[in-house]
């Protein structure tokens, strides 16, 4: 079976002899607070041979890339647009998920009952685990409903006394048919819960807590148990194995990572734009904000009440492009409103007017360096050549009237334009950040000579078919319906006088990722094991015994005895013959059992109050009895 890679679950329990009594017995989770950290790894990695491999599934679909398109992401895209890229070792997310109450646990369709005895765990019928599936680079959280029996082990690790009648066990999971091996650190000696670094090869670990009521260590009222699980070879996650898309057996053996992060949404945010138009205003600046949500992408929104956590953050697989910061293109300081935003003249948004200018400026360039714009003796490039390529093409997409262009070279725009650029170049600026540059340049130039050639009483700057150009056209949305497919297919022109924000469609992306969980929980004690299975007691039939207490709330327990080694399965149903859940389904030998019912469905839900039916099947034989659940 597929080893997952999140553990978000794992359980273990370890008891250690200096105690006489057990901890064995019944227990269900009540709460949970987890803790993500998702880093982008490197997809070269090395075998346990020691020498370096790229996993076919990292060959085939890794990117370090967020890109988008318009007006629809993949091959129909008409324009690509580069939001953020990661780096090796950048943290692409930080999650929290704080269930702290049995209330939050079911709303969030989590639950999860398990038997512990010596050496041994089962995951009871009944419970639903919550994991991650991605397909086809998309990732979605799913609930799956499991059942499992695994060993655990303490590591021959002592245990430590806390205050208040707690006793403290470090935990490893030796063998299981669904989690990750852990292993069990020394609770007295070794220094845990630090931060080792997020995707980390370091070794995942785990403790155990027994919460007893009284001093002599002979009642217990409940458990925690917590750890911190990190994606790497020694931790044994996220390792290849079957199941997965591109599972590869020779890759698994080599124990390479094939962790993958699909990103079909995007983070974006609901509130930064609404926020920062509020603050631009008081500086007399106008944006106009969307109707439709999520409003930005490519960041996580802006911390307005400085606790630390950005607000607004959801996803969403469409969006608008908003950069108030100027870090978007790169090259800004992060600080709103102050003049090196790449599209602070389109109302900080990708607008048509955006992606016409960026278009410009990159097949601009392109065609100035096929000419011959480096000098291939001195790689000196030749400034003159590229800025006038670059607004031959910008002016061009942006389908500029002859009048236009001529009032444009008349006011010396190419000249300072060369200029700019070379002063940019002299100062060290690289090629890719002269392009961005370019961007806020151009279209706070068209600004500035339009606003200066309609003050002198001049003709204001029109299109081609003489709509006047407006550089902000962020003040509505584009509709697809505004561009020509047809001319631009057959022609290679992007004509569009109405403009408008850019509503863009995220690319469904993998991205290579190393996983660091840090989990707490706490477990209720719901009395003896679920499951008994007592050999020392010898029967000679086939028998029910009820079930105690009936009526119940919110667990009982059905009695029976089986007179033979046989595989044994205790379904319960509704009286309307509709199955509800299978609570035990194994081979046993002979012998006397309790089965625990939690008054939960197969896939983790509380039942409504009524009366129930219980089924214990053996080799052909059937018993049946009644319930009664209470609310």
């Amino acid at each position: 079976m597929r080893k997952l890679l999140f553990v978000f679950l794992t359980i273990i329990i370890n008891y250690s002899n200096l105690f006489s009594q057990s901890i064995e017995g019944n227990f269900e989770l009540d709460s949970l607070v987890v803790e993500y950290t998702i880093v982008s790894r490197d997809i070269v990695q090395t075998g346990n041979d020691g020498n370096s491999y790229t996993t076919t599934y990292d060959a085939e679909k890794a990117s370090y890339d967020v890109t988008i398109g318009w007006p629809a992401a993949g091959e129909d895209a008409l324009f690509d647009f580069s939001l953020p890229y990661f780096d090796i070792g950048d943290t692409m997310a930080v999650t929290q998920v704080p269930l702290s109450s049995l209330a939050a646990l079911q709303a969030f369709g989590l639950g999860l009952n398990v038997d512990f005895t010596d050496g041994a765990y089962t995951v009871n019928e009944g419970s639903v685990y919550p994991t991650t599936d991605t397909e086809d680079c998309v990732t979605n959280q799913v609930f799956v409903p499991l059942t499992d029996q695994g060993i655990w082990d303490n590591g021959g690790h002592d245990p430590i006394l806390l205050p208040g009648n707690k006793v403290k066990w470090g935990w490893a999971i030796i063998e299981s048919g669904i989690f990750a091996n852990f292993k069990a650190p020394n609770m007295a000696t070794d220094v845990l819960g630090q931060d080792y670094g997020a995707g980390t090869d370091m070794e995942s670990w785990g403790y155990f807590q027994a919460n007893y009521t009284d001093d002599s260590y002979s009642t217990i009222d409940g458990l925690n148990i917590g750890w911190e699980a990190h994606d790497g070879i020694e931790a044994d996650l996220g390792v290849v194995s079957d199941g997965d898309p591109f599972y590869v057996q020779a890759e698994a053996d080599l124990g390479l990572l094939n962790g993958q992060l699909g990103r079909s949404s995007l983070p974006v945010d609901s509130v930064t734009i609404p926020a920062l138009a509020a603050l631009a205003a008081s500086n007399g600046i106008t944006i106009n904000v969307p109707e439709s949500m999520p409003y930005a992408a490519g960041a996580t929104g802006i911390d307005f009440d400085q606790d630390g956590v950005p607000e607004g953050a959801t996803t969403s697989e469409w969006f608008y492009v908003f950069d108030p910061t100027g870090d978007l293109l790169g090259g800004g300081d992060g600080v709103p409103f102050s003049g090196d935003e790449g599209l602070m003249y389109t109302g900080y948004y990708a607008t048509w007017n955006t992606l016409i200018t960026l278009y410009g400026i990159t097949d601009g360039v392109d065609a100035a360096l096929m000419g011959g714009a480096i000098d291939a003796t001195t790689g000196a490039p030749n400034v003159p050549m590229i800025v006038d390529s670059v607004l031959a093409y910008t002016l061009y997409y942006w389908d500029m009237s002859d009048a236009t262009i001529d009032t444009m070279v008349a006011r010396g725009v190419p000249a300072a334009a060369t200029a700019q650029v070379g002063e940019w170049l002299t100062a060290g600026m690289g090629l890719a950040d002269v392009g961005n540059a370019l961007l806020p340049y151009i279209q706070g130039t068209v600004v500035a000579l339009n606003a200066a050639e309609q003050a002198a009483g001049n003709p204001a700057l029109t299109h081609s078919n003489g709509a006047l150009v407006n550089v902000d056209d962020s003040a509505q949305d584009l509709d697809i319906e505004d561009f020509d497919y047809d001319t631009y297919y057959y022609y290679d022109e992007l004509v569009n006088h109405v403009g408008g924000r850019i509503w863009a469609q995220s690319y469904a992306t993998c991205f290579p990722a190393k996983w660091t969980q840090r989990v707490d929980s706490h477990w209720m004690y719901m009395g003896a094991l679920s499951t008994v299975d007592d050999n020392n007691i010898t029967v000679d039939k086939f028998e029910l015994k009820g079930n105690y207490p009936n009526p119940f709330n919110p667990t009982t327990k059905i009695r029976f005895s089986n007179d033979r080694s046989s595989n044994v399965k205790v379904t319960v149903y509704a009286l309307t013959g509709e199955k509800v859940a299978t609570i035990m389904n194994k081979q046993v030998n002979a012998g006397a059992f309790d089965v625990s019912w939690n008054g939960k469905s197969s896939n983790g839900t509380v039942v409504s109050a009524g009366m129930y039916l219980y089924d214990v099947e053996s080799d052909g034989r059937r018993l049946q009895g009644k319930m009664l659940f209470l609310k």
